[in-house]
Parts: C-alpha cells; structure tokens; sequence
C-alpha cells in the first residue's frame, strides 16, 4: 500500500492563500456530509474489501494475522494534518522534489493510549516516556510493524509526512537541522538511517494523522 492507492482528497491552493479548500477522505463512512464539521470524531470498522485488501498486503504485514481494522475518522486532526501537508509539499517542491511527502508508518503503544492519541492526535511531549528517546525527542514511527509491536501492544497504521529528512541528532535531544539550501526552515523528520530509514521522528503533533488501528 502506497500514498498513490489513497484517492486524493486534498483540494488546496499552496502559497500565500495557503488552504482552500480541505474535501472529506473519500474512504469515509458518514450519513450526511453535513455531519463532517468541527469535533466530528468516529470509529469505524473496515469492512470494504479492497480497502482491507490494500492494507493486508504491505509487505510487513504479510507474516501478521490481522483479525480487525478500524478506521480513525477525527475531522479536527484531519484538518490540522492537510494543513501542514500543504506546507511540506511547498518545502519538498523548493528544495528537494524528488523527497516523498508522506508515507505509511507504524506506530506501537499500550492499548491504553489508543484512546487519546485517537482522539487528541500524537503528542511530543510524551516521548520516550516509555523507552526513551534514542533518536532524538519527537514522536516514533517504523517503517515496519512488527518493530513497533515492540513499544506496546496496541498497534496504528499512520500517515506521517516524512518530507525532507536527516540524520538524528542523538540521544535525548531536539533535532534541529535545517533544509540544505533554506536559511532557517527545518527538516520533516529525522531518521536512524539515512540511505535506508527503518525509524523516522517527527517534531510536529499535526505531521502524523492516525488512520487505522491494527488489531493482530
């Protein structure tokens, strides 16, 4: 599953104007569009089989029994996610076009904080509460899932924009790189490998939106 498989469901004008127009996700489940306003907050479970098929076929979830997926529909975080997608996409455009904006990542935790990074969205503050912060502060996501299996046991398929990204700074402290050719306008993310991430950090809450909660 790649960014391309999700329908575009982003309208928006870049520049000075910033955003236009943000549309529902075309893979919603909703009675009337009206519905869709501020504080608009479901849980859904994916029953439409292409859907489900797309995600069961990423490469690292092929050897992980699935037996539920839950689709997080939260128009407030939605929202604050397409916004700053817009301003990455213009950075990625300036000075590095061929970076991939976003991307599916996982995310492991307890089960217990489902509920608030669901409805509240990811929270920088509290990273490496759990095991530290070996990487930098910011909050983790993995390229594979069974890698996140290891933080908790609750286990979420984000969308995360990634864009332009460097080295991690090291253990404990804030990863403040800069975009090569920009004068003060930081990286995306960091990562733990730069030729072949396996881990990527990001500083912003509003950089990651959770989409699917994975039940193996």
């Amino acid at each position: 599953m790649t960014i391309k498989d999700v329908a575009k469901d982003i309208k928006c004008s870049i520049g000075k104007s910033a955003i236009q127009e943000i549309a529902i996700p075309d893979n919603w489940e909703y009675n009337k569009k009206e519905d869709i306003t501020d504080g608009y907050y479901s849980i859904i479970t994916v029953t439409n089989t292409q859907e489900l098929n797309k995600i069961k076929s990423m490469p690292s979830l092929k050897n992980l029994s699935i037996t539920k997926v839950e689709r997080i529909q939260n128009w407030n975080l939605y929202r604050r996610y397409a916004i700053m997608k817009a301003e990455v996409t213009e950075a990625v455009n300036k000075y590095m076009p061929s970076a991939k904006v976003e991307q599916y990542l996982f995310h492991g935790t307890d089960n217990n904080n489902l509920a608030a990074i669901c409805k509240k969205g990811f929270d920088r503050d509290y990273s490496g509460s759990a095991t530290g912060c070996v990487h930098g502060t910011g909050t983790y996501f993995a390229v594979n899932a069974q890698m996140s299996q290891n933080y908790g046991d609750g286990l979420l398929l984000v969308r995360v924009l990634t864009g332009i990204y460097a080295k991690s700074s090291g253990p404990d402290k804030p990863n403040l790189s800069i975009i090569p050719g920009s004068e003060s306008e930081r990286v995306h993310s960091v990562v733990d490998i730069v030729s072949n991430p396996t881990m990527f950090v990001i500083s912003s809450d509003n950089s990651a939106y959770p989409e699917y909660i994975l039940h193996v």
